[in-house]
């Protein structure tokens, strides 16, 4: 590894970048060892922290693990969601279009009143109550992603009480209720992981996440779901395609 002090390019940067080519064209593996922050900073003459902090933005970037008291390893692939700009692609679905086998464990599945926030996106008098569904999404038994859902509980009467693990929603609320979600407005932002998140997604407090909230309505208009979702930032990314629309 060859550094350059005249370049601006701070030092950290340039060792960061050159373990990151290396990562992507493939010739350090999934699994595979890095050298650790003494190795590093005796291999390229500069500090014990400018090559801790080289490895910690690898990891921020999930291109890396670092393992307390083992190392600091190549991390196996992100997961890819593509599709998700159709509503009839549930998350299993999804799942099984990137190869990898999905499932869900429910944390919580009750009636009760809707928060300021979930009254506001659908509609309802404050205290109104609610299904309020707490889901954690896994791939390939790594969790990636934690879901809260809350349904107004007047257009889905005994939803608490119905088997939900690994069950689409959008399929329970269609063949039990008879109502079919017809358009979702998303807003994707980056965001750092509380304390609650962190401990759900087994990730390190302040760790990186993107938090979509989701309203998804009837073809009437009728506000029917609203969704918090908050991804692993270092374990998700998702493909989404545009194109021009042919003109009038």
């Amino acid at each position: 590894m060859r550094l350059d002090p005249e370049t601006p390019l701070p030092l950290y940067y340039q060792i960061r970048e050159q373990l990151r080519a290396r990562i992507l064209r493939g010739e350090l593996k999934p699994g595979d060892l890095l050298p650790g922050e003494i190795q590093l900073a005796a291999e390229t003459g500069v500090s014990r922290m400018t090559a801790r902090q080289a490895l910690s933005q690898l990891a921020s970037e999930g291109l890396v693990v670092r393992q307390r008291g083992r190392g600091t390893f190549v991390a196996a692939p992100k997961t890819t969601l593509t599709g998700l700009e159709s509503l009839d692609l549930n998350y299993t679905r999804m799942m099984e279009r990137a190869g990898i086998q999905a499932s869900t464990r429910i944390l919580r599945q009750e009636n009760q009143p809707a928060s300021d926030e979930a009254a506001g996106q659908l509609g309802l008098p404050p205290g109104e109550p609610v299904v309020h569904l707490v889901r954690l999404r896994l791939a390939a038994n790594e969790i990636l992603a934690v879901e809260t859902s809350s349904i107004p509980a007047r257009y889905v009467p005994g939803l608490e009480r119905v088997e939900m693990a690994n069950v689409s929603l959008h399929s329970v609320l269609k063949e039990r209720y008879g109502l079919i979600l017809a358009q979702a407005t998303d807003i994707l932002e980056i965001s750092v992981a509380g304390p609650y998140e962190a401990g759900l997604l087994q990730i390190p407090e302040g760790g990186p996440v993107a938090l979509v909230h989701s309203l998804t309505c009837l073809a009437d208009g009728t506000p029917l779901l609203f969704s918090r979702i908050v991804h692993r930032g270092d374990r998700f990314r998702s493909v989404l395609r545009r194109g021009r629309q042919p003109s009038e």
